[in-house]
């Protein structure tokens, strides 16, 4: 099978005939499902490891090659790890790959669905997707916080899956929060439409129009208002930025970011505002050392380096 080929499926940009033919080509034989969903997974590496330039020389180019080694390594074990099984809708459909990748805290990943949809996953986030969608329905699943521009298709819905509720789409821009261990769940909508729809209940969903979010609480309950400060999806961008935050707020989104407890002892500062930004890059402890110019207090971490006091 031509790769070129193989490479417009996985991107969506297959015509007719080519998807034809690859469907063709994978029914024919084991050995050719083996070798489509190596391929697939080839280029899910390609499209998660930004490879530097070398032919660019920087004093920083042991750290670089070794900070790329890492991720592909990571990259490796999550797709040996996570498993492969198969969905077959029909006997004329493509048996589908799930992929599964979990991101470390601290780190975001950008990806391309094989339909065109873009997705970007932030901090401590594990997202499973088919290798190509078929039949009406486009289906992923979502522990942790990801935006999505989803690629329009008429005939095909796209659902998010989390542990408390889905989400449905067509085509739209949005921002799911839903990590399974806290109780904070909320889709905020900058394009299109979507209808978030409670899971034990059914019954009880929010249309969203453009420019809102909709919140849901520990018992269920779900309420739409708009959105006030749009910088909060900027995560996409590498950044953590907050204005009028009160500390113990942003100390909670530090604590999702880099997937460390932050314990706060100094009960002076609870109720401290803050505004700014951050590159999530720099690390927390730098962030908390620029905000003791303004907020006095002291943080130390404990032995096992998985808590921060702030005294």
């Amino acid at each position: 099978m031509d790769q070129n080929i193989l490479y417009n499926y996985f991107k969506g940009n297959a015509s007719k005939e080519q998807l034809s033919e690859v469907r063709r080509w994978v029914e024919a034989d084991q050995r050719n499902k083996e070798s489509f969903l190596k391929q697939r997974e080839l280029y899910d590496i390609i499209q998660w490891v930004d490879i530097p330039n070398p032919m660019v020389k920087t004093k920083n180019t042991l750290s670089i090659k070794l900070h790329t080694l890492i991720r592909v390594a990571a990259i490796v074990v999550i797709a040996f790890l996570s498993g492969i099984y198969f969905l077959t809708k029909d006997q004329k459909d493509i048996n589908l790959a799930m992929n599964s990748i979990s991101v470390p805290a601290g780190q975001r990943v950008n990806l391309v669905l094989s339909d065109g949809t873009q997705v970007w996953l932030n901090s401590r986030t594990v997202f499973s997707y088919p290798s190509s969608f078929s039949g009406d329905l486009r289906e992923v699943y979502l522990n942790g916080e990801a935006f999505f521009d989803v690629t329009k298709a008429k005939d095909q819905k796209f659902i998010v899956h989390t542990e408390r509720c889905n989400i449905e789409v067509f085509g739209t821009k949005f921002n799911v929060e839903a990590y399974a261990d806290s109780d904070d769940l909320c889709t905020a909508l900058l394009e299109g439409s979507v209808k978030m729809i409670n899971n034990n209940h059914p019954e009880d969903f929010v249309l969203l129009s453009p420019n809102h979010r909709v919140e849901m609480n520990k018992k269920g309950e779900m309420s739409s208002m708009p959105i006030e400060d749009y910088d909060l999806y900027r995560w996409r961008d590498g950044l953590i930025c907050f204005k009028n935050t009160n500390f113990k707020e942003l100390m909670r989104r530090f604590e999702k970011c880099y997937g460390i407890r932050i314990v706060i002892e100094n009960k002076k500062i609870s109720d401290y505002e803050c505004s700014g930004k951050f590159r999530i890059s720099d690390g927390i402890d730098y962030a908390l050392r620029l905000l003791q110019s303004d907020a006095k207090y002291t943080f130390e971490r404990d032995a096992d380096d998985t808590v921060i006091y702030i005294k």
